[in-house]
């Protein structure tokens, strides 16, 4: 893989993988580990919920590690951890040893989460940078395809821990990847080892690009209230609110048994029904890898909050008229929405506007409130359905689509094409969110 944009892109693709199918493994097989470990629906939510609490760990611990040691360590850990846990699972362990296995995984999770989608917008080039990052939440979807296909193929009653376990592979192809790629130039520059940094680029290719300007945007050491970069986290931090209380998490940790609420038969209708959403996502997003740098972060932002609003509209009335397949058909439009807006986007913009010197705070920060909400959802959703329904459920998550369609209106700026330095000054001028990717260098394209 000479390519350098290849290589960046194998990696994220494996993390992503990592990623997507850590998270969603699970769903195929609660229906097996609730009965055979005794399970209550409080202890069950706490099984989904524990992996998601420890990536709320690991992304608040990937700041001051990718900070301190570099990109590189930080996602060799991961991959490390990744590889125990995906291990151990495999030799089907007890109920104690599950959840310790599953709290390693979310760590590594965790790491991945905000390193990964950090190296790839420092180190690929700005004409590809948008769907080098997108290319992240692609391979997500890819792992929870690949997910809901072993549990819909596997006899879930005997071979759950391979379900739980075949994470073990790609964890061996991300530190294949990982050795094939330097550390980040932008990172070494910050450390003042110019001369390894420019090492880095030309493996990079992005001599041509960077270099020139590496050295100004390397010497700014700004703080949090300087110009627009409260404002900056605030909307990274909302946008990763919105991406996972609209709905997205609940969907897919519980999508079996929002299945059989919506009327498909237990065992492989709802499973079945399951994948088919999995591909839908898949599908819809390797379309936004390509639209991310083509159509722009706002369009699809604002167009994707609108069409998954319909989406879920669809699901409450389904849920009400018991109508399981336009349950499904707006579960589906809701997931092609959301793969290509709420899903790829919150990652490519917290990598873009985060000025350099805070860039590794910030995007943690973000993450790390990413994960919070992600484990409020996986700890209640089940619990919220029994109180309010599957239709009240779904029409929380509507209202909040409703708000992530009027922030992008309001708030969301347009940075493709636009290179980080470049959005980095205006961010320290204090321009208007909206206008951090507007200039001369965006109006060209």
């Amino acid at each position: 893989m000479p390519n350098p944009t290849l290589r960046i892109a194998f990696l994220v693709s494996c993390a992503g993988v990592l990623f997507g199918y850590g998270i969603t493994s699970i769903a195929g097989v609660l229906d097996t580990l609730s009965p055979l470990f005794s399970l209550d629906l409080r202890e069950t939510q706490f099984l989904v919920f524990v992996l998601v609490a420890a990536c709320f760990a690991g992304a608040a611990a990937a700041g001051p590690v990718s900070l301190r040691w570099g990109r590189r360590p930080a996602m060799a850990a991961a991959t490390l951890a990744s590889a125990c846990a995906y291990g151990f699972l495999l030799s089907a362990p007890t109920l104690t040893g599950l959840i310790a296995a599953r709290v390693l995984a979310g760590l590594s999770i965790g790491l991945y989460s905000m390193v990964v989608p950090m190296y790839a917008a420092e180190t690929a080039q700005a004409a590809r940078r948008g769907a080098v990052v997108a290319l992240f939440q692609l391979a997500i979807t890819g792992g929870i395809l690949l997910s809901y296909g072993l549990g819909l193929w596997l006899d879930a009653a005997d071979q759950w821990s391979l379900v739980l376990g075949a994470g073990l592979a790609p964890s061996a192809l991300a530190a294949l990847g990982l050795a094939a790629l330097p550390e980040s130039p932008r990172w070494l520059a910050a450390r003042g080892r110019r001369e390894e940094a420019a090492r880095a680029a030309a493996r990079l290719g992005l001599a041509g690009e960077w270099l020139a300007a590496a050295e100004p945007a390397t010497a700014i050491r700004p703080g949090l209230r300087q110009g627009r970069v409260l404002g900056v986290l605030i909307l990274c931090s909302a946008l990763f609110i919105l991406q996972n209380l609209s709905g997205i998490d609940g969907i897919l940790y519980y999508a079996p048994q929002i299945f059989k609420g919506l009327g498909f038969s237990a065992g492989s209708a709802a499973l079945g029904a399951t994948f088919g959403l999995g591909l839908a996502n898949f599908l819809a997003t390797l379309a936004s890898v390509v639209l991310v740098d083509r159509l722009g972060r706002r369009r699809l932002w604002i167009g994707g909050s609108a069409v998954m609003a319909v989406g879920l509209a669809a699901v409450i009335f389904a849920a009400r008229d018991g109508s399981p397949w336009l349950g499904l058909v707006g579960l589906c439009l809701y997931i092609l929405a959301f793969a290509v807006s709420l899903g790829p986007l919150p990652y490519v913009l917290m990598s873009e506007l985060f000025p350099s010197a805070l860039r590794e705070k910030g995007i943690a920060a973000a993450s790390a409130v990413s994960w919070l909400f992600n484990a409020l959802i996986a700890l209640t959703f089940l619990s919220i359905v029994e109180t309010v329904g599957l239709d009240g459920a779904m029409l929380l998550f509507l209202v909040v689509c409703l708000l992530s369609l009027l922030l992008g209106i309001r708030f969301l700026p347009e940075t493709r094409h636009v290179s980080l330095e470049a959005i980095e000054s205006r961010v320290l001028e204090g321009l208007p969110l909206r206008e951090l990717g507007v200039g001369q260098e965006a109006s060209r394209v």
